[in-house]
């Protein structure tokens, strides 16, 4: 099955994007890829799943709005505005020391907005001569491209920078501050990272340090940035396919233990990364009495009911001797055990009035939070609550 992160893959935005951002991208692939404007014979399938990740990460993204309007006190930090930042560096006196703290400052300001995608934010901390060549949304939209492909995990500045000048066409010369910072990427596809050192120059405008991109126009960058990235998205939504196909059960039409540990791991990384809730069933069915007759039937009617009865966002598996796995993605225990409770009774009911009386059903679930997360262990101890044989 499709997980909450092939949606932002498919979608091509980075990980906790907002809804804009989703929106925007459902609109420009609609654009590219529609049946009506692409006769591509793979761009209907192609298009089908672009509409299903478009609509779960809508539905998400809602969800966690409303959550988040509840703690917007406790969730936001304290920002200073730029009057605030002069007004405090005007009461003291900048020596050597203080003015490459404030060039310090003003860089780890810059990279502290890109890493949390606020880029509006970052457009603010360069010099008057970026501003000058580069829109903010020039900006936005090639920051916005850049991280689709290289999502940045973590940044840090050498604490020592090195006297460095700019000189521009008119011979104007400005201070300048060089520092050296260490950036890790992130690879949602395979949680991978890697680490790469860049220099930044920071220069002293009218007393106040700025960063120096130097850039005339991003148009150029951006276009390269975005068909790196479509070329990439394409071969990724192959490999999801491929991999969808193979790790499949090659009979209910759901995940083998196999797809089943992929997939949960898959998840369990975004939870511990980003937060949310993880609740994992599993349910065990069988024939009475010991004998065989109908458990073939009835294990072909349980998937057929599980697959009609779950969310796009949920992810079932047959793990083998009866028994059946469902990893919800943002559903709490509460919710899910009504759900499994359900579940059971459908599955008794579909299984016919005959096989149905003689159907043993049991089920056992848990569930994490972002305070209490999950792993491979904790699922499989789920298991070990109906059956000792089967894990994941």
């Amino acid at each position: 099955m499709v997980t909450i992160l092939d949606h932002y893959k498919i979608l091509g935005v980075n990980v906790g994007a907002g809804i804009g951002d989703v929106t925007s991208s459902y609109k420009r692939l609609c654009r590219i890829y529609h049946p009506d404007v692409n006769s591509d014979p793979e761009s209907e399938e192609l298009m089908k799943r672009i509409n299903i990740a478009y609509t779960v990460l809508r539905e998400k993204l809602k969800r966690e709005a409303a959550f988040n309007e509840r703690f917007a006190y406790s969730r936001t930090a304290r920002r200073y505005t730029a009057a605030e930042t002069r007004a405090a560096g005007a009461e003291t006196r900048r020596t050597g020391a203080d003015s490459e703290k404030e060039a310090y400052s003003v860089l780890y300001n810059y990279f502290k907005a890109l890493s949390e995608y606020n880029y509006s934010d970052a457009y603010d901390c360069l010099s008057l001569y970026d501003k000058r060549h580069i829109s903010r949304s020039s900006f936005i939209e090639w920051r916005t491209s850049v991280a689709r492909l290289f999502p940045m995990q973590e940044f840090k500045i050498d604490s020592k920078s090195a006297p460095a000048t700019v000189t521009f066409n008119d011979d104007k010369v400005l201070q300048a501050r060089k520092f050296y910072v260490a950036v890790t990427e992130e690879d949602i596809k395979d949680n991978s990272s890697s680490s790469g050192n860049i220099d930044k120059l920071v220069v002293n405008e009218n007393g106040f340090w700025k960063i120096f991109l130097g850039y005339k126009s991003l148009n150029e960058l951006t276009r390269t940035f975005d068909e790196r990235f479509e070329a990439v998205r394409k071969q990724d939504v192959a490999k999801i396919l491929d991999e969808y196909y193979n790790e499949l059960h090659p009979e209910y039409n759901m995940f083998s233990a196999a797809g089943m540990r992929k997939a949960a791991q898959r998840e369990i990384y975004r939870q511990q990364r980003f937060g949310g809730t993880l609740t994992f069933a599993a349910i065990s069915v069988g024939v009475s009495g010991g004998r065989e007759a109908g458990l073939d039937e009835l294990l072909r009617s349980t998937a057929a009911t599980i697959n009609k009865t779950l969310r796009e966002t949920d992810i079932p598996a047959y793990l083998g001797e009866g028994v059946f796995a469902i990893l919800f993605v943002e559903l709490k225990k509460k919710n899910a055990e009504y759900i499994v409770d359900r579940l059971a009774k459908k599955i008794r009911g579909g299984a016919g009035a005959q096989l149905g009386e003689r159907a043993d059903i049991g089920y056992a679930f848990e569930s994490w939070s972002s305070n209490n997360h999950a792993d491979i262990n904790a699922l499989n101890k789920v298991l070990g609550n109906l059956t000792k044989t089967v894990k994941i």
